[in-house]
């Protein structure tokens, strides 16, 4: 456990579930609740987290200020691992989403929502573009959590957990609206290597939202 002021991060709880998909389901829209309930919120979160939360949660850490959970960091050491799982139980959701749509029991925000992800997920597919470290890293907090204090204490809970893994750096994604983010990101030895559109975001907010790559090389020692 590392505890610095009033900031303590540590592993993932069998208890802490909920918080972290609470925090998921806040901040879905560059950091805030979507203003609609999106329809298959539970299975998509699962698609999302279930993964981290699972075969994967011994390297997972959460952040907590005063005792409340603020923040997470869900790490991937087994990227072959994790793409199988996602592989597997992306049909259940796509089948189940496509008969709402048919029947007419989708919302409009809600098919916004899953045909922007279907968009994403397709150019993802096109680019084939290989990740630049074996490691890859979701860090997420909430608004009143994002002092960067706490981002600091997560990034050092990943670089570690990189670091036993034996890779050389890690590498992660971030919805930004265009030009802003990048300094902040800089600040935590977080480097934007490539930029791509983000269909879902930019259709939900009505202006231009990037899909940014992020990677941070590590010194292993030795």
């Amino acid at each position: 456990m590392t505890a610095l002021a009033s900031v303590t991060v540590r592993p993932l709880g069998p208890s802490d579930d909920a918080a972290v998909i609470d925090i998921f389901g806040a901040t879905m829209l560059l950091g805030r609740r979507t203003e609609a309930p999106l329809a298959l919120f539970d299975r998509y979160a699962d698609l999302c987290l279930g993964w981290y939360l699972g075969p994967g949660r011994a390297d997972a850490a959460v952040a907590s200020i005063d005792g409340e959970i603020v923040g997470y960091a869900l790490v991937c050491a087994d990227s072959v691992g994790q793409a199988k799982w996602v592989r597997r139980h992306t049909p259940s959701l796509m089948t189940t989403v496509g008969g709402r749509l048919v029947s007419g029991r989708l919302d409009r925000f809600s098919r916004s929502f899953y045909s922007g992800r279907a968009r994403d997920a397709r150019t993802l597919w096109k680019s084939g573009s290989a990740p630049p470290f074996p490691v890859h890293a979701h860090l997420n907090v909430l608004p009143h959590g994002r002092t960067g204090t706490v981002a600091l204490h997560l990034r050092d809970h990943i670089d570690e957990r990189a670091r036993c893994s034996g890779s050389p750096g890690w590498w992660a994604e971030m919805n930004a609206i265009d030009g802003r983010r990048e300094r902040a990101l800089e600040r935590l030895g977080l480097h934007v290597m490539s930029r791509q559109r983000s269909e879902t975001m930019s259709s939900l907010l009505e202006r231009e939202v990037v899909r940014l790559t992020l990677h941070r090389p590590l010194t292993l020692p030795g």
